[in-house]
């Protein structure tokens, strides 16, 4: 058995690989040791940090790298020397990362040899080679689809670069073009042409563009050139000159007929001005038609409204047209599944099945994914809804995209002209404006009414004041307790928001949180109510009257990589400790960025801080889902909770699954005493809602703690 090394430190903390993935994402570098007759690589990053046994080390490299690893440290022990070698490592969070090890050999006093150097973390750079690759097989490629002869040559005249186009213009001897010049390669009179073009893009740095007409080409027929010299640059040297040549044979042959022909150009005019006639026609027909759909474009939509418009008015006081607005739901789904040539064809497939479902009707292409139908044989506002819910079924009807059958749901908002003075925008505006308010309901179809207007101004102005509500004092914290069920107890509270607009007074999330999230603006939002609330509530917690502080937080603080470390940042600020808080996400918010808040929750855990799933059952919920997330608890929907009196089977399964997932339940929105009664029945852990609490102010809270233990001790 081997003496051990002396400088071994057989005291020294083993690292766990956890460990070393934490501190290889926190230092870009460390510092290592490894005696020859050692099993413990020691890291430093300054001070002591512990040790690996090489054996974990090396079993999470590829069999491969870890070969060529042990071959290069027996290298430099036996003979010295520099070891730098690199390896993907695969980490146990499933990670990949690309590891530098450079080291030399030490002999402090004699043997035995350490070797001692440095551990980099080189993902990135590994990705950029990668990605720099990458980009020039593309380029490469890119030069290869072209039908126009590419190349480079240097001051001498040698070609250093081209692509496979030169070849057809070219003849090598042996092959290749590479350090051939224009002799070696073209017949003289078209190498002579080309070396003039040179020398007069090196003379004045400037491009030089020519053609030439070669005579008989190979097949008997006389071949045209065009060929642009630029010269190329490195850096402020001219190194050479680029080079496109292009074949322009058949226009040179044009001009030539064309020539040839003049004494016929008195007949020719008058065809032309015939030609010319039917151009203008297709250009007038494309300036009022869509391309893509062949349909009517905004421009022959504005033509006919000032048509329609220019009626009198009906003498049963109907409106004169009515305009539908359709807009397909979430077409860039349609894009990101099929690519934009997929897209294409669905609006093409739409607005064809628009015309055949309404042959009478003016369809138009509005731009984008949005489409206009005027009505003008209306006998009433009721038809026109009742052509729309007709249109709807049709147009809900499968369509095929690259063999699949797809079905899209769409919106349709509709409105009147009612006089003759009303005005195309403002119809798209009130159409528009019922179909967003569609969009947010469950309804298909919307007709316009005025309250909208109103409507459309608040959340413009929502849009316009939100960024800087927070630091006007405008938002406001509320809190509603949870409430232990079996035990009566309160556990503890979830801080609310609320935004006190100047002109439009008390404004619920509901209306700004899908406008914050669509600023970016929600995450300072979010950060701010966990800021107050902890404020706010941490006199209650060091009192023991409060346990726990629940706080929303949005899916897009999983974009950033810094998340944890913002909430340490205020509850360090606060005083709030990390086991006070629950940090509350949706289902679908995991599934959008899975991997992110996956190792963001676990380290907030690892801290202390508990996570729930909030609004459970209305998103992806799935066994593999609760078994995947690092939760503690879920919060079933309100929606299950206000059936859960007549209907107790879905939340007694998820109260069942919960439990054997060793998971809490907190049922939302209880408000009735027969709601409380069943989800105590059915082993519900805690509960929030109206029937215990409403949502009050921190000054509130602390008065209805009082009541609520006066009226539990009586």
């Amino acid at each position: 058995m081997r003496s051990p090394d002396p400088e071994d430190r057989p005291n020294a903390r083993l690292l766990t690989l956890e460990e070393i993935e934490t501190l290889l994402t926190r230092y870009p570098v460390l510092l290592w040791d490894l005696g020859s007759r050692s099993r413990i690589m020691n890291l430093h990053d300054g001070n002591d940090l512990g040790g690996i046994s090489t054996t974990d080390l090396l079993a999470c490299l590829p069999p491969e790298h870890c070969a060529t690893a042990v071959r290069a440290m027996i290298r430099v022990f036996l003979r010295g020397g520099f070891l730098d070698f690199e390896a993907p490592m695969t980490l146990p969070s499933g990670a990949v990362l690309w590891l530098q090890f450079t080291a030399y050999r030490t002999l402090k006093d004699g043997p035995p040899p350490r070797l001692q150097g440095l551990l980099r973390n080189v993902t990135q750079r590994h990705d950029e080679r990668a990605q720099l690759i990458e980009q020039q097989g593309l380029l490469r490629a890119l030069m290869e689809q072209t039908l126009i002869g590419i190349s480079i040559k240097d001051r001498e005249g040698r070609f250093i670069l081209s692509n496979s186009a030169v070849r057809d213009f070219a003849a090598p001897t042996d092959g290749t073009l590479l350090g051939k010049t224009n002799t070696d390669l073209f017949r003289p009179d078209l190498a002579q042409f080309a070396a003039q073009l040179d020398h007069a893009a090196l003379a004045t740095g400037e491009a030089a563009i020519d053609e030439i007409d070669l005579g008989l080409g190979q097949e008997g027929e006389p071949r045209s050139l065009m060929i642009s010299k630029l010269p190329y640059w490195r850096g402020e040297q001219l190194s050479g000159t680029v080079t496109f040549t292009m074949d322009v044979t058949a226009r040179r042959q044009l001009e030539r007929q064309l020539t040839r022909h003049t004494a016929e150009l008195e007949v020719r005019v008058r065809e032309r001005t015939a030609e010319l006639q039917a151009i203008n026609d297709r250009l007038h027909h494309a300036a009022m038609h869509d391309v893509l759909t062949g349909l009517p474009n905004r421009t022959q939509l504005a033509e006919w409204s000032l048509e329609l418009l220019g009626r009198p008015a009906r003498p049963d006081h109907q409106p004169l047209f009515g305009l539908l607005l359709i807009d397909l739901d979430h077409f860039k789904r349609i894009n990101d599944r099929f690519g934009h040539l997929g897209g294409d064809s669905l609006l093409h497939a739409l607005a064809q099945r628009l015309v055949q479902t309404l042959p009478a009707a003016r369809v138009c292409r509005l731009g984008g994914d949005e489409f206009v139908v005027l009505l003008d044989t209306l006998a009433d506002p009721e038809e026109a809804v009742l052509i729309a819910e007709h249109l709807m079924t049709e147009l809900h009807r499968p369509f095929t995209l690259d063999g699949r059958e797809v079905q899209v749901s769409m919106s349709i908002g509709v409105t009147f002209a009612w006089t003759r003075h009303a005005r195309l925008q403002d119809l798209l505006d009130e159409a528009d404006m019922a179909m967003y308010t569609e969009k947010r309901s469950s309804r298909h179809v919307r007709v316009f009414e005025p309250w909208m207007r109103e409507r459309h101004r608040l959340l413009q102005d929502i849009h316009d004041d939100l960024p800087g509500a927070a630091e006007r004092g405008e938002l406001s914290v509320v809190f509603q307790p949870v409430v232990d069920l079996r035990r009566r107890k309160v556990q503890g509270a979830e801080a609310l928001v609320r935004w006190r607009h100047p002109r439009h007074g008390l404004i619920g999330p509901g209306e700004f949180i899908p406008v914050a999230e669509a600023q970016g603006y929600v995450t300072a939002i979010d950060l701010w109510v966990l800021r107050e609330a902890a404020r706010q509530l941490l006199p209650l917690i060091r009192t023991g009257r409060i346990h726990q502080l629940a706080v929303n937080f949005s899916a897009q603080h999983f974009s950033t990589p810094d998340f944890v470390g913002r909430v340490q940042a205020v509850l360090r600020a606060t005083g709030l400790p990390l086991n006070a808080l629950v940090v509350e996400i949706t289902e679908s918010m995991f599934m959008e960025n899975h991997q992110s808040a996956n190792l963001a929750l676990r380290e907030l855990i690892r801290l202390g801080a508990s996570v729930a799933a909030d609004d459970f059952g209305t998103g992806y919920s799935s066994l593999s889902y609760l078994q995947r997330l690092p939760l503690r608890t879920i919060k079933i929907d309100r929606s299950f909770v206000a059936t859960s009196a007549q209907h107790t089977g879905i939340i007694r399964s998820i109260v069942e699954i919960a439990h054997a997932l060793d998971l809490r339940v907190v049922a939302e929105g209880i408000e009735t005493d027969a709601q409380l009664g069943v989800l105590r029945d059915l082993g519900c852990d805690y509960g929030q809602g109206y029937l215990l609490a409403r949502p009050m102010p921190i000054g509130d809270l602390g008065l209805w703690l009082r009541d609520w233990d006066e009226a539990q001790a009586t």
